[in-house]
C-alpha cells in the first residue's frame, strides 16, 4: 500500500511540474518577445497573416498569434487525439486522480488475500482497474479530432456543465453505489486470481461510469488546469469515501455548475 501511494504522490509532481513548467515557458516567451529591440511596438503584426502568401514569407504565418499566448500542449492535449502525449497524460492523470479513490477497494483486496498472495492480488487489481480507466481514455482521445475545431473555451464549458447534470442524474447515482459495493473474494488458487480481476473489472467499470463527465471536462480545460485537476480529483475521493454519497454529489454539481458559469462569462468578457 505504501508503494502504490508513493506511485500516487509521484504522477501528482509530475503533473504540477508541467503544469508550472508550461506556465513559466510561455511567460519567458512573451518576455522575450517584448525585451526584443524594435518589437514593443509590433503589437499590430496580429492583422498581418496575409503575408504569408508573398514570396518568402510564408515562415511569417505563426507570427498573427505567436506561441506565446497559447496554452501548453498539456493544457488541452484531449484535441491531440492519439499520440504519445496524450496517452501518457492520461497515464499520469489516472494515477494521480483515480487511483486514491480505488484504496479502499485495494485495502479491501488485501484484507481478503492470504499474506503470501497479498502483493500480487494487490498488484492485479490496480491492473484491471488502470487498464478499464485506459480503455475509456483511449476512446476520447480516439474521436477527440471531430470536435477540435469547435472553439476550446466553449468545448470546456459544455464539458463541465455536462459534469454538473450528470451528478444529478440516476445513472449517476447507480454507479456511485456499485463503486461501494465489495465483492466476495475466494482466498487460494486459479479462483482467487479470477476473482480479483472481476473485482477491478466491476469496480473500474463502476467508477468510470460514475467520473467520466467530470474527467472528461477536466481533460478538455484550456485555463486553470492544475486547480481543475485538484478540485476534481478531491470532489470524486470525497464521493467515494463520504458516509453520504448523495450530498457530495450534490455539492459536486454545483461546484462543476458555477464553473461552467465561470468559464462562458470569463470568455465573453475577454
Amino acid at each position: 500500500m505504501a508503494g502504490l501511494v508513493a506511485v500516487i504522490a509521484g504522477a501528482w509532481v509530475a503533473l504540477i511540474a508541467m503544469a508550472v513548467a508550461g506556465a513559466s515557458g510561455g511567460a519567458r516567451g512573451g518576455a522575450g518577445m517584448a525585451a526584443m529591440p524594435g518589437m514593443a511596438g509590433m503589437s499590430g503584426m496580429a492583422g498581418m497573416s496575409g503575408m504569408a502568401g508573398m514570396p518568402g514569407m510564408s515562415g511569417m504565418a505563426g507570427m498573427s498569434s505567436g506561441s506565446a499566448g497559447a496554452p501548453p500542449a498539456h493544457h488541452a492535449f484531449l484535441f491531440g487525439g492519439l499520440t504519445v502525449t496524450s496517452i501518457g497524460m492520461w497515464v499520469l492523470m489516472i494515477v494521480a486522480m483515480m487511483l486514491p479513490t480505488a484504496l479502499p477497494a485495494v485495502r479491501h483486496v488485501a484484507a481478503n488475500s492470504l499474506r503470501r498472495r497479498r502483493p500480487r492480488a494487490m498488484a492485479t487489481f490496480v491492473a484491471i482497474y488502470a487498464l478499464v480507466w485506459a480503455a475509456f481514455g483511449l476512446l476520447i482521445l480516439a474521436v477527440a479530432p471531430a470536435w477540435s475545431g469547435v472553439d476550446r473555451t466553449a468545448v470546456a464549458a459544455g464539458a463541465l456543465a455536462l459534469a454538473a447534470a450528470w451528478q444529478l442524474s440516476a445513472p449517476k447515482r447507480r454507479a456511485l453505489r456499485d463503486c461501494h459495493r465489495p465483492s466476495r473474494l475466494p482466498p487460494t488458487g486459479r479462483r482467487a486470481t479470477a476473482g480479483v480481476m472481476r473485482f477491478g473489472m466491476r469496480n473500474g467499470t463502476a467508477c468510470v461510469r460514475s467520473c467520466w463527465a467530470m474527467m472528461l471536462a477536466m481533460s478538455v480545460a484550456v485555463t486553470a488546469t492544475t486547480f481543475w485537476m485538484l478540485a476534481i480529483a478531491g470532489l470524486v475521493l470525497v464521493e467515494k469515501l463520504a458516509p453520504r454519497p448523495r450530498q457530495a454529489t450534490r455539492a459536486g454539481a454545483l461546484v462543476l455548475a458555477v464553473g461552467a458559469v465561470a468559464v462562458a462569462v470569463a470568455a465573453l468578457i475577454s
